[in-house]
């Protein structure tokens, strides 16, 4: 069959045209279900589809931000005869939402359902959803193809990368699946389970072995929990091998630097290429941190001491030469407009490199759920929760002012110098590194008022 595979995106998703990760989820597809013609499309760096290009099937990936084109997209598609699948996290959370604009949506992985997809369509047989959880799920009424096992990783589901036309400055990687920390505003758990779930090591380490200059290993945290810590040892000993030295990046939790084991796995991460981690702080509001349960995954043990023992790991981290950058969703129940500039000190005191968002409360985790059962959430807007303590007009000035000044010349220097004394090697090529990515999270954060309080795409 003619397969066209898309990854879609809000055209006013400030991402676009600065994104310089190669999508996994599209190869991972063609890649378990090989024997047909695929073509791929990455929508935050193509501007337009051409809806008349000859395809038997469409499968769109979407994320929250991205749903209402997504939709569009479908009806395009299937106002043409084609039959359109609709798959990723947003519709993992709304199923019954999405089906209204597809002819089946995919709930949860893929790996192991995709094959079975195809073959039905080829069939004419194509049932609603397709599911894979172990929980079981309601179709009310509609056809329902489910496994209830997640898939194996240990059985290397092969990906097929060569259906991409544009290069990627990263290629995407993934070693590990599952997370057991369950933060209320994370639907991670609930998509891919509380165990982890590993590849064989010499499959990673045999892939990586093909790509360029950079990847990015996409684990919910590089740095793994005390289940993985042996695994990643052995990962990062085993990249560190390849004759042919590669830099790579991924995002990381601060509880390893707790653990004496955790700590060699920072250390040998930095050795194999670790270059930057995106670290997910959260908060440094400790009332926010506990009742959202992100205190787990600082490495902490109670509120009183998470500001002191955050920034003690942090310090950690950067020791081994690898830049971090700290990335909060700020405007929950405990924050105040204030929180948004203290977070800005802590990063520009800490020489972390600030991402800081307004809180948007994802469909699927539990905290969507509480909310919405208290009346507190506005789904058609793309900033869903509303701090009654908090106006719109402030939120908009503070972000332009975490921007503006975040970013300004003088602290991009003063994180340069700061750096550069504590790489270990390749100064040059990781102060250069540095200076980029300054620039790309800059941009990431340059957003406009609609952007942020309009309805949500």
């Amino acid at each position: 069959m003619r397969i066209t595979l898309i990854l879609a995106a809000s055209k006013t998703d400030p991402l676009r045209g600065t994104d310089p990760f190669m999508p996994l989820s599209l190869p991972i597809l063609a890649g378990v279900a090989p024997d047909h013609d695929y073509r791929f499309i990455d929508l935050f760096h193509e501007d337009d589809i051409d809806f008349d290009f000859p395809a038997d099937l469409v499968g769109i990936s979407v994320r929250f931000t991205a749903e209402k084109r997504a939709y569009e997209i479908s009806g395009e598609f299937r106002k043409r005869g084609v039959k359109v699948i609709l798959g990723g996290p947003q519709p993992s959370a709304v199923p019954m939402r999405a089906i209204q604009y597809a002819d089946s949506v995919v709930i949860g992985e893929a790996e192991t359902l995709w094959p079975v997809i195809i073959e039905d369509v080829i069939k004419n047989d194509l049932k609603d959803f397709y599911v894979c959880s172990p929980v079981p799920f309601d179709g009310g009424g509609k056809r329902v193809f489910q496994i209830f096992e997640y898939p194996d990783l240990s059985k290397n589901f092969p990906v097929n990368r060569s259906p991409f036309k544009r290069k990627y400055t990263f290629e995407t990687i993934q070693a590990t699946r599952g997370c057991p920390i369950d933060c209320d505003f994370c639907s991670v758990t609930r998509l891919f389970g509380s165990s982890i779930r590993k590849r064989a090591i010499r499959d990673v380490v045999k892939e990586i072995d093909t790509f360029g200059q950079y990847f990015y290993l996409i684990d919910d945290t590089v740095f793994g929990r005390p289940d993985t810590y042996d695994y990643y040892l052995e990962l990062y000993q085993e990249i560190s091998k390849l004759r042919k030295k590669r830099f790579w990046t991924g995002q990381a939790n601060l509880d390893a630097v707790s653990d004496p084991l955790g700590q060699k796995v920072i250390e040998e991460a930095a050795k194999s290429g670790l270059i930057y981690a995106a670290v997910g702080i959260e908060s440094i509001n400790p009332a926010t941190l506990k009742s959202s349960g992100a205190i787990r995954k600082a490495g902490v043990k109670n509120a009183e001491e998470a500001i002191s023992k955050i920034c003690e790991n942090i310090r950690f981290i950067q020791d081994k030469g690898i830049i971090v950058s700290g990335w909060f969703v700020l405007g929950y129940e405990n924050d105040t407009i204030d929180t948004y500039y203290e977070t800005l000190e802590f990063c520009l005191k800490m020489k972390i490199l600030p991402a800081i968002f307004p809180v948007k409360v994802l469909p699927g985790t539990r905290l969507h759920e509480r909310l919405s059962k208290e009346g507190k959430l506005d789904d058609t807007r793309l900033i869903n929760f509303r701090n009654p303590k908090i106006k719109d007009e402030d939120v908009f000035i503070a972000l332009k002012k975490i921007r503006e000044k975040g970013y300004s010349l003088k602290e991009n220097f003063k994180r340069l110098r700061f750096y550069y004394n504590k790489f270990k090697s390749d100064k040059i090529h990781k102060t250069i590194f540095l200076m980029i990515l300054q620039s790309r999270i800059a941009g990431g954060l340059d957003v406009s008022n609609d952007e942020f309080f309009i309805e949500r795409e």
